[in-house]
């Protein structure tokens, strides 16, 4: 599957707003759960990108 480089940004940017809220929440328990899922979208941005400079 492609992801377009649009896309990527997007994602790009959807990392930092989930990172952002991992930080800002008091709830350790979701914070770490937010912080887990911002390390699961940053690597599906790195996977796109490496296929994209790949094509």
């Amino acid at each position: 599957m492609r992801i377009e480089p649009i896309e990527v940004l997007a994602l790009k940017k959807l990392a930092l707003i989930s990172g952002a809220l991992a930080n800002s929440l008091s709830d350790k328990s979701a914070a770490r759960e937010q912080r887990l899922l911002t390390r699961g979208l940053i690597d599906v941005v790195n996977r796109a990108e490496l296929e994209n400079i790949r094509l």
